[in-house]
């Protein structure tokens, strides 16, 4: 039996692929090392860094230029193996949510400012100023179209303060946001972007990608046209185009660098580094569950005549009829379960 048993086992790691594995040891396992652009640290440094970045982003005419110049630098990449998987680098597990309290896009600007690190169209600009004018007359009020229970969709996605989660697999990441049960799917098994013939808008898009050492590469096209945030955040259409490299910086913190190409909204593309911290859950208490905001009446947002918004109306019980139908009497009258 421990024969049998011992031959089974080297037998399985032989399938998985596990090489130079001997009867009590196995090799361990080396982490990729990058061959193209280096992740640049958020330190001291940042704000010369972050302009590098930027810079970086308006060499190119379009996010698939830049993209195919990192894969280019990169030699294509490097596949990942679910040996690798065992690696810190890789073991992108836990719940996070966004590192910045604010909902910017661009999370080094402040709470109440514009959008002063994009550079953008004249209609950009118009679609900001309008906002600006919009919470000037209603004192902030404003009318989100999320309300009504639709995702938030990418770009936007990024700024969402909710929980997120991270599943990594050799040919797939997925990118989990808490609201609405927002999923993106990362296709890192070679594939390429759905034919323009064949493709529609969707609220994320078609993402795929390539690792290059522990370094996420990603390139998104086939979206819907949304808004960077609620505020003075400017719009974007449905010719937005994304490129990011996503890592894990240290054991609690995922990273992103992100790149937006918008020819209707923006003159040159936006560039913002994206951050997300774990949050503690040594109990595992904490977990991401279904949301459909919708399952509560009281939830219903509509747009006022001034642009506003404000609740439909309530159903909560009156703080005497709450305490009447928690009394003895009120349970007395209440209709019992038949009885089987």
């Amino acid at each position: 039996m421990k024969a049998a048993f011992t031959m089974s086992l080297a037998t399985a790691l032989a399938l998985l692929g596990v090489a130079g594995c001997s009867k009590n040891t196995v090799e361990p396992v080396a982490s990729p090392v990058p061959k193209g652009m280096p992740w640049v640290a958020q330190g001291n440094n940042w704000a010369a860094e972050k302009a590098k970045l930027q810079a970086l982003g308006e060499q190119f005419e379009n996010s698939w230029a830049l993209y195919e110049k990192l894969r280019a630098d990169a030699q294509g990449g490097q596949p990942l193996t679910w040996q690798q998987l065992s690696l810190p680098a890789f073991d992108w597990s836990g719940l996070y949510t966004r590192s910045s309290r604010g909902i910017q896009f661009d999370p080094d600007l402040g709470k109440n400012a514009g959008p002063d690190s994009a550079q953008l169209t004249a209609e950009g600009a118009a679609v900001v100023q309008k906002k600006r004018e919009q919470l000037a007359r209603t004192g902030g009020g404003e009318y989100d179209p999320i309300s009504d229970c639709r995702p938030p969709g990418t770009p936007r996605w990024h700024t969402e303060p909710f929980m997120r989660e991270a599943i990594v697999t050799p040919q797939q990441t997925w990118l989990i946001n808490e609201q609405v049960n927002d999923v993106r799917r990362v296709y890192t098994d070679g594939r390429a972007h759905t034919s323009d013939e064949d493709a529609y808008p969707s609220w994320n898009g078609d993402t795929i990608g390539f690792w290059d050492g522990d370094i996420l590469v990603t390139h998104t096209k086939h979206l819907m046209s949304g808004q960077f945030q609620r505020g003075l955040q400017p719009d974007y259409s449905d010719q937005t185009t994304l490129v990011e490299r996503w890592r894990k910086v240290d054991a609690k913190t995922l990273q992103a660098d992100v790149w937006v190409f918008d020819p209707v909204n923006l003159a040159k593309p936006w560039y913002t580094r994206q951050s997300w911290t774990m949050v503690p859950n040594k109990d595992r208490t904490l977990r991401i569950r279904y949301w459909d905001c919708r399952e509560n009446s009281n939830n219903s947002i509509v747009k006022q005549e001034d642009g506003s918004s404000d609740f439909k109306g309530f159903d909560f019980l009156q703080k005497s009829d709450a305490a009447a139908s928690g009394s003895a009497a009120a349970k007395k009258k209440a209709p019992q379960p038949a009885k089987r």
